[in-house]
């Protein structure tokens, strides 16, 4: 005997759970506030999802394929290499920059859930690590296109972009000057001189 179809599109309520999430955080959303945003009921939740914190890491997933998703591609377009670590690093500026001061999903769950949850921690790890390979992948093209100093490491500046794009989305968070954040790009962007 089959159940009652579902009557939402899972991808749409998916959606709209990694944007509340992403605007306030895990704990800074009830339940009840997360059921009427995606316009579904609680047990279409637990038949779906889980419960409220599956959907938290179906989220962080959601957003690691189409967000991140979105960055990893700067890095894959032909032409300067370094130009396109550079313009991840402008990705995650604009992030930074905008007005919701939303920061970067993957950035906010570390800092709120990544020390005490060890299961999200290394999900969060996971897609660190994608970045951080890809610019790495990305810094070596642009070594053999002699637009990096051999001298170079790809792996520790890679590294260090990494955490600083992160650091740069968390700060994100706090309503500061448009001027304060280009600052802040700027001097990463100094990283590749």
């Amino acid at each position: 005997m089959r159940g009652r179809p579902k009557e939402f599109d899972e991808r749409e309520v998916l959606e709209r759970a990694m944007h509340l999430f992403w605007l306030r955080g895990y704990e800074g959303v009830s339940l009840v506030e997360l059921l009427r945003h995606m316009e579904i009921s609680r047990q279409s939740l637990y038949d779906t999802f889980g419960n409220k914190r599956a959907l938290f890491i179906r989220a962080i997933a959601h957003y690691r394929d189409t967000q991140l998703v979105a960055a990893l591609a700067l890095l894959e377009r032909d032409g300067s290499a370094l130009e396109n670590v550079k313009d991840v690093v402008r990705f995650f500026q604009e992030l930074a920059m905008d007005s919701r001061c939303r920061g970067c999903l993957v950035a906010n769950a570390l800092v709120e859930l990544g020390p005490h949850d060890a299961e999200i921690a290394a999900l969060l790890r996971e897609i660190l690590d994608l970045l951080q390979g890809s610019i790495e992948r990305t810094l070596l093209r642009a070594q053999a296109q002699g637009e990096l100093d051999a001298s170079r490491s790809p792996g520790e500046l890679s590294r260090a972009l990494t955490n600083a794009a992160m650091g740069m989305a968390v700060t994100g968070k706090l309503p500061l000057a448009e001027s304060t954040l280009r600052d802040i790009c700027a001097g990463t962007l100094g990283m590749l001189r």
